[in-house]
C-alpha cells in the first residue's frame, strides 16, 4: 500500500503544475541548502519498502548516455538522484514510480530542474555509485540542477522545438469521468500532467464502487515499465485528492493491465 498522509507535502500540487523536465543544464553547483533539504525528504517520504533514493550531491559525469553517441543526452548536471528497487517486490515499479516524483516535486519546489531516466543512463556507473543490497537493482535516475538559460537545438528537437507537450483528452485517459465525483474529477486533471516516458501517457482509470483504479493501455512492449509511469501518475492524482478533501490509500500489485486502486478514507462530493 502507498500513501503520502502526514508526509510533508507542502507545495507539491503546486510543483507538478510547473515541473518540466530539461537535460541540458548550465552546471551550477546545487546549494548546500538544497541537499540537505532534499536529503530530509528523502528521509521523511518513505511510503514503501520496495524502493529507495539515494541523492549524488556530484553526479558522474558518465551517468547518463545519449540516444545516439552524445545526441540526447544530459548534460551539466551537478547532482542526482537514484531510484533503487527491490526486485521480488511485487509493486517495485508503480512504487518507484509514487516516490520518485515525489522527491521530483520537491526539487521543483525548491527551483531545481529535473528529467525523469529510465533507459538512456548507464546502469553499471549507477550502481558503483551507490551502495546496493542484496537483490536490488537500479530502476531510474534523475539529474538534479539548473537548467540551462537557453534550449539547445538538440533538446527542441527531442521536445519539439520548446512547444508545451500535448496531452491525451480527459476522455481518452478516464473514459466517462464527467459522471464521475467532483473530487475524482479534480484528481484526472493532475494526472493529465504527469511526466511519462517517451511522453506515452499510458494510465487509464476509472471509478470502481467508489474506489478509483489505474491500469495502463496494451500497446507495445516498452523498455521502461508502463507500471513506473503509472506510479508516477498516482502521486499526482492523490496530491489532488488531499486538495479537495479526500485522503486515502493506494492498493498496489494488482494483475496487469491494472496497477493500483485508491481507496478514500474520507470522501468528498
Amino acid at each position: 500500500m502507498l500513501t503520502i498522509q502526514n508526509s510533508g507535502t507542502d507545495g507539491w500540487l503546486a510543483a507538478l503544475a510547473v515541473r518540466r523536465s530539461r537535460r541540458r543544464f548550465d552546471g551550477t553547483a546545487v546549494s548546500p541548502e538544497d541537499l540537505q533539504v532534499l536529503r530530509e525528504c528523502i528521509e521523511r517520504f518513505r511510503p514503501t519498502h520496495s524502493a529507495r533514493i539515494v541523492l549524488l550531491d556530484d553526479a558522474p559525469s558518465d551517468l547518463f548516455r545519449g540516444l545516439v553517441g552524445s545526441y540526447g543526452r544530459i548534460e551539466g548536471a551537478s547532482s542526482a538522484m537514484v531510484f533503487i528497487g527491490r526486485q521480488d517486490a511485487q509493486d517495485v515499479q508503480e512504487a518507484l514510480g509514487y516516490l520518485g516524483e515525489g522527491l521530483v516535486l520537491e526539487a521543483t519546489r525548491l527551483g531545481l530542474t529535473t528529467c525523469w531516466v529510465g533507459g538512456l543512463f548507464k546502469p553499471g556507473v549507477a550502481r558503483e555509485a551507490v551502495e546496493l543490497e542484496p537483490g536490488e537493482s537500479v530502476y531510474a535516475v534523475t539529474p538534479v540542477g539548473h537548467a540551462a538559460s537557453t534550449v539547445p537545438s538538440s533538446e527542441r528537437m527531442i521536445y519539439g522545438a520548446g512547444k508545451p507537450k500535448s496531452r491525451k483528452s480527459l476522455e481518452d485517459i478516464a473514459p466517462g469521468f464527467s459522471e464521475w465525483p467532483s473530487w475524482a474529477r479534480s484528481t484526472m486533471r493532475a494526472a493529465q500532467v504527469a511526466p511519462s516516458a517517451m511522453h506515452r501517457q499510458p494510465w487509464r482509470f476509472r471509478m470502481e464502487d467508489g474506489t478509483l483504479v489505474v491500469g495502463y493501455d496494451g500497446a507495445g512492449s516498452p523498455k521502461v515499465s508502463k507500471r513506473l509511469d503509472c506510479g508516477i501518475a498516482m502521486l499526482h492524482v492523490e496530491l489532488a485528492a488531499q486538495a479537495e478533501g479526500v485522503t486515502g490509500t493506494w492498493h498496489t500489485a494488482l494483475e496487469n493491465p491494472d496497477v493500483a486502486r485508491f481507496v478514500p478514507t474520507s470522501k468528498g462530493t
